[in-house]
């Protein structure tokens, strides 16, 4: 019996082509769009799940309140942990990390490159994380001056040959030796690394290149520091009592007086507090929604045009009941020919999952390993979606068809107006699912441009800033000299900040009039330590500028706008304040607010801090002329750099590139908007034509008699289009709340946002509807030119 269902499907499939091509198509289309989102929903909530304790690994972190300010520390002394793990017996483990990304490896001049993703850790760290050593001792990570390579890098750097027991020079200073090759760190890992070099070997640097911050009394000290800090849980359930101890020991030091000591969950990568953390936290509420609506569209599609063909399988049902056909019989039937549609939409989706994969990472710039299709999220909920998709999508056909009245469809009575209803509201649904996808994309977009043009207050443009590392401080004056003597460099400047990049110094300012030095009488400010040429390189406006700084600029610094207003104090008087260490500064002059950081927030107090000798500056702002060529002027200040031979690899970054990458999340959003709107749109008007085409052949005959009786080819087209603007209309005004609610909730993560102005939702809503129309128009009007003669013998 089933044999003979599907023989009688597969006979309907070819029997009705283009109902056919619309149904698979967009089912396929939807299935292969909502895998793709799928997999990179699975990948993001899977992250650092594959180690087998996740569950109990805590990263100790640390939370300064000042004033309105709160401030969020992730690296911790070298003490704290193994302080923690003395002092608690449910630590079982305790490991630390910190990184370098960017730095010289070679074994010899040819095999020399600039690598990202070193990472320095003890021994702890293979105790707690399941990073696999394929070859090597791991106990070799306690020594100095040991690394363990990934099978791609000692492929890079050694050939087919064993790498253990060579050695890689660092940064052109120091030898390395191969101890080991660990496996590359899976995609969904947040811990990335190319090298895994031992964290005595970082000790051992900074004391010969920084002795006066790892000094035995600072790296003894517990506060907050250098290093990345786990530890591994004997049971989860314990961390509050963990928490409490960390809370003792940090009390132990009266620096941290101010500080709250926090043990969080290492695996939370969607949670909250965390500028990164919920940036992709929305990308999975977004990419989840998304993926939802792009099912539901193919699927409500699918059931449309099924049921929308009831009408020509009535007399069959008909017949067949008549005969002796019971309605399980018939339900079967239809759920076969559903499931055979859906199957064959199945295994197109499939193969256009894995052709458009590399467009999602391109995309999201995301890269998956292949390892992850057979991960249990993935698998799951793959599953989960294709066995919803059989069940909505053939269920509702299957009870549609099966239902009919033998008796009146064999007289010629049935209408089928009530499915003509559910029709009309699943139509509804498709165009309004469509018109919140754009004008959600109009917003997004706008809002990204309004960010992108804003005035921040500085000029970014044909600015460089290259890095001055390690030893490299005590040549910066010579070399800052040379530099300027080139050919195109028209201003310069020292700082130890990039400008736009994440990580910076924080201090307290003594609120004017404040009576003690408590922390809640301070003002916590950002620190940009700078030379006195950096606010007329970058441009950056001055509310009260000095008529000429001072030539001695210690104890002397800018405070922009911001501030000044934190301190109570007045803009144009304001002159002397107190540090948080009671040492008194001087306020020579006020810069306006400018941003210096994403646009994406409000711009904090901010101090500028003088630099008043070369050796402080860490990067050198380099601002090329406009007439000059940008790739001959850097080579000329690479050259440059090396002729000081510097141990540390000449780099450089673009401001403007810098501020480009802020916007990173939000253009990922936009590109999800884009794209898949995109799909929807396609899946929806597929929808629409396939209706209009059915409506056509119902009304062929009626088509007919109205073009003898002298209709023109605008009154029958008109005739077929009209239901379908009044639906499109109903679609935009349900859809206007939704996406202005929706998108208001996104704004309020902007300080400076665009306004929902009534134009976005007109543009958007005349867009929904030119493309319905222009969909309709298609079918109705080459229904409208058929020759009257066939159109009356059709019948």
């Amino acid at each position: 019996m089933i044999l003979n269902y599907i023989k009688i499907a597969i006979r309907n499939l070819f029997r009705h082509k283009v109902f056919s091509f619309i149904n698979i198509t967009g089912l396929a289309l939807g299935l292969a769009v909502s895998l793709l989102i799928l997999l990179f929903v699975s990948h993001e909530v899977s992250y650092d799940t594959f180690h087998k304790n996740y569950k109990r690994i805590y990263k100790v972190g640390a939370t300064l309140k000042m004033g309105e300010q709160e401030f969020f520390f992730s690296n911790m002394s070298g003490r704290l942990g193994d302080a923690l793990k003395e002092n608690a017996a449910s630590v079982k483990a305790v490991g630390r990390k910190t990184a370098l990304w960017n730095v010289t490896l070679e074994t010899d001049p040819k095999h020399r490159f600039n690598e990202s993703g070193l990472i320095f850790v003890d021994e702890g760290f293979f105790k707690i994380f399941d990073f696999k050593v394929v070859q090597g001792d791991v106990s070799a990570i306690k020594r100095p001056y040991t690394v363990f390579l990934t099978p791609e890098m000692a492929l890079k750097y050694f050939g087919k040959e064993n790498p253990v027991g060579k050695s890689l020079k660092f940064n052109k200073k120091a030898d390395l030796e191969v101890v080991g090759i660990v496996e590359k760190n899976p995609s969904n890992s947040s811990i990335n690394y190319n090298f895994i070099a031992s964290i005595a070997t970082d000790l051992a640097e900074g004391k010969k290149n920084y002795p006066e911050s790892y000094t035995d009394d600072k790296l003894s000290k517990i506060s907050t520091g250098d290093y990345e800090t786990f530890i591994l849980l004997d049971d989860a359930a314990n961390q509050s009592n963990v928490a409490n101890v960390l809370t003792k020991i940090g009390a132990q030091n009266p620096d941290n007086k101010d500080l709250k000591f926090s043990l969080n969950y290492f695996a939370n990568h969607l949670g909250v507090g965390n500028a990164q953390l919920s940036d992709r936290l929305m990308y999975v509420y977004i990419s989840s929604a998304v993926a939802i609506l792009i099912l539901l569209l193919a699927l409500v599609n699918f059931m449309n045009l099924t049921t929308a063909r009831a009408t020509t399988r009535a007399k069959e049902v008909g017949v067949r009941k008549s005969i002796g056909a019971n309605r399980l019989g018939l339900t079967t039937q239809f759920y076969v020919e559903s499931t055979l549609t859906i199957f064959v939409a199945c295994i197109l989706a499939i193969i256009l999952f894995k052709l458009l994969q590399p467009v999602l990472y391109s995309l999201l710039e995301l890269q998956i390993d292949t390892g992850f299709l057979v991960n249990p999220y993935f698998l799951v909920s793959l599953g989960s979606v294709l066995f919803i998709s059989i069940l909505l999508a053939g269920s509702y056909p299957a009870f549609v068809l099966s239902k009919f009245n033998p008796v009146e469809v064999l007289k010629g009575k049935f209408q089928g107006k009530g499915n003509a209803a559910i029709r009309q509201s699943l139509t509804v649904f498709q165009l309004a699912v469509s018109s919140v996808l754009i004008f959600s994309s109009i917003i997004i977009f706008g809002q990204i441009k309004k960010m992108r043009i804003k005035n921040l207050g500085l000029n970014k443009d044909q600015i460089i800033t290259m890095n001055i590392d390690g030893q490299a401080r005590s040549k910066t004056g010579a070399l800052m000299n040379e530099i300027k003597q080139i050919d195109g460099v028209e201003q310069m400047s020292g700082s130890k900040h990039r400008i736009f990049a994440e990580g910076y110094n924080i201090s307290g300012i003594k609120k004017l009039g404040a009576k003690d030095n408590s922390i809640a009488s301070m003002v916590g400010t950002i620190v940009f330590e700078v030379d006195s040429a950096y606010v007329n390189l970058f441009a950056i406006q001055w509310k009260v500028k000095p008529a000429i700084l001072p030539s001695d600029l210690k104890k002397k610094i800018l405070l922009n706008e911001s501030a000044v207003k934190a301190l109570g104090g007045n803009i144009a008087t304001i002159k002397d304040v107190e540090m948080g260490s009671n040492e008194s500064v001087e306020v020579v002059g006020v810069v306006k607010d400018f941003n210096y950081f994403s646009t994406k927030n409000e711009v904090k107090p901010l101090m500028l801090k003088f630099i008043t000798e070369t050796k402080e500056i860490d990067h050198i702002n380099i601002k090329i002329s406009k007439d000059a060529d940008m790739v001959s002027t850097v080579t000329q200040i690479e050259k440059a750099y090396n002729r000081y031979k510097v141990e540390d690899p000449f780099t450089y970054y673009f401001a403007d590139d810098s501020f480009d990458k802020l916007f990173k999340s939000e253009e990922r959003i936009a590109n999800i908007f884009g794209a898949f709107t995109g799909i929807a749109i396609f899946i929806a008007c597929l929808g629409l034509f396939g209706l209009i085409t059915f409506m056509a052949e119902q009304k062929t005959k009626e088509i007919g008699i109205r073009k003898v009786l002298g209709a023109s080819i605008f009154n029958i087209t008109s005739l077929l289009s009209k239901d379908f603007l009044k639906l499109v209309l109903i679609a935009v005004i349900i859809a206007v709340p939704i996406a202005y609610y929706g998108m208001n909730q996104w704004l309020q993560d902007f300080v400076y946002r665009i306004e929902l102005s009534w134009w976005i939702f007109v543009v958007g809503g005349i867009g929904v509807t030119l493309l319905a129309l222009l969909t309709v128009s298609y079918q109705a009007i080459r229904a409208a030119l058929m020759n009257p003669v066939k159109s009356l013998k059709s019948e």
